[in-house]
């Protein structure tokens, strides 16, 4: 439940919590922070990483609380074992090559209701 720790080590101005987090994790932070650098530019890089760290804790105690786990291994598998195969096919047709990001946000979008519904969390 870090999501909700985070949130009310922010209500109660508990700095000592996030040292810990931070210093505890040292590694993930850094490379989640040169990740976000190099994926925006350096363009603001502290907003981004802020989002992006509580973005992540949220999704980990939604997983928690409602036993929906879409960032499984197995999930994941074929997620990007799809992705590079559909992409690929996408990028070939002249035709479709200007739907390709609409192609790869409907198929993750199916692919995940296809894992919650049938798979589960795996």
């Amino acid at each position: 439940m870090v999501f909700f720790q985070a949130i009310q080590a922010i209500g109660n101005l508990d700095i000592g919590f996030f040292i810990d987090v931070i210093l505890g994790n040292i590694f993930f932070v850094f490379a989640l922070y040169a990740m976000i650098h190099i994926f925006f530019n350096g363009k603001k890089t502290i907003y981004f990483f802020v989002l992006f760290a509580f973005t992540l804790w949220a999704l980990i105690d939604l997983e928690t609380l409602t036993g929906i786990g879409i960032t499984g291994t197995l999930f994941l598998l074929f997620y990007y074992v799809s992705k590079l195969a559909l992409l690929g096919f996408v990028e070939s047709v002249p035709a479709l090559k200007k739907y390709m990001i609409v192609v790869s946000s409907v198929s993750a979008y199916l692919l995940a209701w296809f894992f919650v519904f049938f798979v589960g969390s795996g």
